[in-house]
């Protein structure tokens, strides 16, 4: 390949030219994983730029005296063979005009200003337009206030402060993790509530408003300027922003990074004091703030802010650490040479990476961004659409078309029409249309394994639940445990001192009733059958009572084995009325009532080709099972409270069901019957259901998938 060559045919348009950088420009030496770059911070703007050591060797000589074709020669003598070449040069003296950072020396074009101007306007207006769920709203310029209310909170931006900050965190880690069931208690119920949820949009504007100000005083820590402020439209849900870009100029990437993360900082703290407030107060409207305020910071940093595959903190504070500055950017850009390069076989592409290392975050950032902003993006227009069905539709039509269609459309009118490709045209379209067959094969024509999870109990009918009857302590178990027993055999024994204490008491009230009766019942015969009356009622009480003591001792009433957990704790343990104490199971295969959800009900009735189960308490042991008997009405009613999302199941509990265990979705009941005796003792338990629905090719299902998306949430 032969080699460029140093000169350009256009040089003698800019060779007179005596450039130099505006008054409002300056320029930062900074390092980046041990190579030198030159920052150029326009200031006027707020805008960066980054050059490399020749293109900064040019741009230092630019006085507005000197003409270009002499800055050139002299860069020739400085720089030999790492020379920039005369196009590269004008291709900087342009970047350098498009920035509105080099005054060339001749008189202002009006014109070019203002088409420039109206230039700007309209990449502005794109990038609202192409980020419809992130529209920013400058409003004021915040830095005489951050200027006069830095003196408060300097002693906080330091390393005692820093320490108090690990303290706290620490803190509200062990808290969190001593209070964590009682923290998530009912969550979904305590969070959907309409009051509550009224609550959280009140609060977030607010908790992020203070999340702005920490990054707006992280910059004036080090003596940079915050002139922008307003709100931003996070899915339609206004936020306050700050404009903190001054941090890039900063020499220490440690300080850059602490800018970038300062919001996060903040937010962990009000989720530390917000625990503490927590904990110290009494149920009410200040405890439902706090908790809210936990909720908010605690979890929107770990998912959003936190999170450094989207663009918030998380991703600045990484690409700070790791000195790979536009680090999404270039990921994209570096994925495009990798096909461009080994994909077409354009040799004369080059990857946006300029030191060590950088391809492989490039590689790594940039396929795991595009999955994850492909499913946040999802998530959202799936959110809006459920609560805004016009608008879901249209935000997903134009979301789909930003991230698919238009750089699908972008990438195949460049192969068709690009010179870059003019050499390797074919190679790329057969590339290309390859590529896009290989996929649409693989989605539609290989078939893979397909099944479909679920959960269960193992279950055994009601009448062989043996309930407490009573309200009492146990003081005798009759029957053994694992022996065999006929209705009405005594199983256990209970006893409440309570009712033998009222026994006594209406005992020596009976007697008493009696000998009175005995004395009145010749003299005086009204009275007499007064004392017959209020005997009679004495006796029936006692009746009851008997009656009551006679419930706590439990018999079968069922033929089969008594099963008895936890048979050896049970001596002495106090018993509430309706409490499952065993169970009288009786012969037959062991079945597992499965709970199936409406959108895999059909695939599981008309596919299934195996079952296995798996007990939560021995997951190694797979369990060949069957199919034995299905319901084909749909319910709400969960057969066992270990299915509900409380007691670690899949289902939402309805915080407004006429029940304490209707569920807030629909699913079908299927049985599924073992090949094989079991133990007993897993009655009850909790067990994970295979059914292998054999297989299908991935598009297939995808259709399926997103269709009864359609139908589940829009009803469409």
């Amino acid at each position: 390949m032969a080699e460029k060559s140093q000169f350009s045919p256009s040089w003698y348009r800019v060779a007179d030219l005596t450039p130099r950088l505006r008054a409002h420009v300056e320029i930062h030496r900074r390092q980046f994983r041990g190579d030198i770059w030159y920052v150029l911070e326009d200031a006027a703007s707020n805008r960066f730029h980054r050059f490399s050591p020749a293109a900064y060797t040019v741009i230092a000589q630019m006085d507005g005296k000197r003409p270009m074709r002499e800055i050139w020669k002299a860069a020739a003598r400085k720089l030999g063979h790492d020379l920039p070449t005369q196009d590269e040069v004008i291709q900087l003296l342009s970047q350098l005009h498009q920035a509105d950072a080099l005054d060339s020396g001749a008189p202002p074009d009006i014109t070019e200003l203002a088409e420039r101007a109206r230039s700007q306007r309209r990449r502005e207006l794109m990038q609202r337009v192409q980020n419809p769920m992130a529209i920013r709203i400058p409003l004021l310029d915040p830095d005489r206030f951050l200027d006069a209310t830095f003196p408060l909170v300097r002693p906080l931006i330091s390393w005692l402060g820093l320490v108090l900050w690990l303290g706290l965190v620490g803190w509200a880690l062990v808290a969190t993790a001593q209070h964590w069931p009682l923290l998530t208690e009912n969550l979904t119920d305590r969070v959907l509530s309409a009051q509550n949820i009224a609550l959280i949009l009140l609060s977030y504007p607010v908790i992020k408003g203070i999340h702005e100000l920490g990054h707006g005083y992280a910059v004036k820590r080090w003596g940079g300027e915050v002139h922008e402020m307003g709100i931003m439209f996070l899915v339609f849900m206004p936020v306050p922003y700050v404009e903190a870009s001054a941090a890039a100029a900063f020499r220490s990437k440690w300080q850059r990074a602490f800018v970038a993360g300062a919001g996060i900082m903040v937010e962990v703290t009000l989720a530390a004091i917000a625990l503490a407030v927590w904990l110290n107060v009494e149920p009410g409207l200040v405890r439902t703030i706090a908790f809210n305020t936990m909720l908010i910071a605690g979890v929107s940093t770990v998912l959003f802010n936190g999170n450094p595959l989207l663009r918030f903190d998380g991703y600045y504070v990484l690409a700070d650490l790791l000195e790979v500055p536009n680090l999404g950017n270039r990921s994209n850009k570096h994925l495009l040479h990798l096909i461009q390069r080994y994909g077409f076989g354009l040799r004369a592409s080059r990857s946006p990476a300029t030191a060590r290392g950088e391809r492989f975050w490039f590689v790594l950032y940039g396929l795991a961004a595009l999955a994850y902003r492909l499913f946040i993006m999802t998530v959202i227009v799936v959110f809006v659409a459920t609560h805004f069905f016009v608008v879901g539709v249209l935000l997903a039509i134009w979301s789909a078309t930003l991230m698919l269609v238009w750089p699908v459309l972008k990438g195949a009118w460049f192969v068709l029409t690009s010179p870059r490709l003019d050499r390797v045209r074919g190679r790329a379209m057969g590339v290309t249309l390859g590529a896009l067959g290989a996929i649409g094969a693989a989605l539609a024509l290989i078939p893979l394994p397909h099944a479909t999870l679920a959960q269960g109990v193992l279950w055994i009918p009601d009448h062989a639940v043996v309930h407490a009857q009573g309200t009492g302590t146990v003081v005798e178990i009759i029957a053994p445990p694992n022996s065999q027993v006929a209705p009405g055999d005594p199983l256990l024994r209970l006893e409440d001192p309570l009712i033998r204490a009222e026994i006594g008491v209406v005992d020596a009230r009976i007697a008493e009733l009696r000998l009175t009766l005995a004395a009145v019942e010749i003299a005086d015969r009204v009275e007499a059958a007064r004392m017959r009356e209020r005997l009679g009622q004495a006796e029936r009480g006692r009746a009851r009572l008997a009656e009551r003591q006679e419930g706590l001792a439990l018999r079968s009433t069922a033929q089969g084995v008594f099963v008895l957990p936890d048979a050896d704790d049970l001596p002495g343990r106090f018993i509430r009325q309706g409490q499952p104490l065993g169970y009288v199971v009786e012969g037959g295969t062991p079945v597992i009532r499965t709970l199936v959800s409406d959108r895999d009900i059909d695939l599981v009735r008309h596919r299934t080709r195996d079952v296995q189960v798996r007990f939560a308490d021995r997951l190694d042991d797979i369990l060949p099972a069957q199919l034995r008997a299905q319901t084909p009405a749909a319910t709400r009613h969960l057969v066992s409270p270990v299915l509900s999302d409380q007691g670690g199941g899949p289902f939402a509990l309805d915080p407004a069901g006429e029940s304490p265990l209707q569920a807030l979705q629909t699913v079908f009941q299927i049985d599924v019957a073992l090949d094989q005796p079991l133990d007993r003792t897993l009655i009850g338990g909790r067990a994970h259901v295979r059914f292998d629905l054999g297989a299908e090719p991935l598009g297939y299902r995808l259709w399926r998938s997103t269709r009864q998306i359609f139908l589940r949430t829009f009803r469409v």
